[in-house]
Parts: C-alpha cells; sequence; structure tokens
C-alpha cells in the first residue's frame, strides 16, 4: 500500500510525538522513510548579518534533526534516505518534497487546536493535508501534551 512515507520535522513536541507513528508504518509496510526538514528564511526577521546568522543556526538544528530521526530508523531496520532539507514556507515545501519523490503518505504531528481564532492561525499540518494529493495522517498530541 505504501512504499515511500514522509515525515516533515521541524523538532516541536508534536513532530516528535508523530516520529514513531511514522517508524512503525514504515515498518509495517515494509517502506522507505523519507525525512524532511523547512528552513523558513521569513521566520529571520532581521536583516543583514543578524539574519544571516539565523537562517544558519536554522539550518544546523535542521541537519541535526534530519540525521537523528534517520539514525533511529537505520536502528529499526527501516530504509531511509539522506533525509533532506527544503527552503521556503513550510507547507509549500513539504507538498513539493513530497510530489518530487513520489511520496505515498505523509505523517504529521498536530496540536488539534480549536477556537474563535483557530481559522486566523491554521496549522501548517491543516495546510498540508487540505492541499496534498497523498493520504496524510495527523498525529495529534495527547491532553496533557498539548
Amino acid at each position: 500500500m505504501y512504499d515511500r512515507i514522509l515525515i516533515p520535522i521541524d523538532g516541536s513536541d508534536a513532530a516528535e510525538n508523530a516520529i514513531p507513528y511514522a517508524l512503525d508504518l514504515a515498518k509495517t509496510y515494509d517502506a522507505s522513510l523519507y525525512t524532511v526538514s523547512v528552513v523558513d528564511a521569513e521566520d529571520a526577521d532581521d536583516e543583514g548579518e543578524k539574519r544571516e546568522a539565523m537562517y544558519e543556526e536554522f539550518e544546523t538544528e535542521s541537519k541535526r534533526m534530519v540525521e537523528d530521526l534517520v539514525r533511529r530508523a537505520e536502528e529499526e531496520d527501516i530504509r531511509t534516505t539522506a533525509g533532506s532539507i527544503a527552503e521556503g514556507k513550510p507547507h509549500r515545501a513539504i507538498r513539493q518534497y513530497a510530489e518530487e519523490q513520489d511520496i505515498d503518505c505523509i505523517v504529521m504531528g498536530t496540536h488539534g487546536r480549536r477556537g474563535i481564532l483557530y481559522p486566523l492561525r491554521r496549522s501548517v499540518t491543516e495546510k498540508v493535508a487540505r492541499r496534498a494529493n497523498v493520504p496524510v495522517l495527523m498525529v495529534r498530541l495527547g491532553k496533557d501534551e498539548s
């Protein structure tokens, strides 16, 4: 059913919570696990050298997260790619990466937010799920974790 499973990671509790589900799904279907971390340069609001330093820090941390996940997958004998770092708006970069890599399923963490302001701050996960061309498994944080 699934040959290529993608898990985008950003260091959040929600993303960390989704990792065991992605690993289990990959193991169950004997699928390859792909991982991507997106560096959003727009998050670095400052100009010049400070912006460059922030971007480099984001990129370094993203590489570390990707390498850690690849190692975890390999420890469980799950086929992986080297992992990727993408740039841009996270929801767009994730969808683009999924299309380029012919991904069958995307596994993402979500906070399960609700409330009157929710429509104004939709999550990256929701934006990916609404526009992706493949199934998106959204793993919600537990009550004590959100």
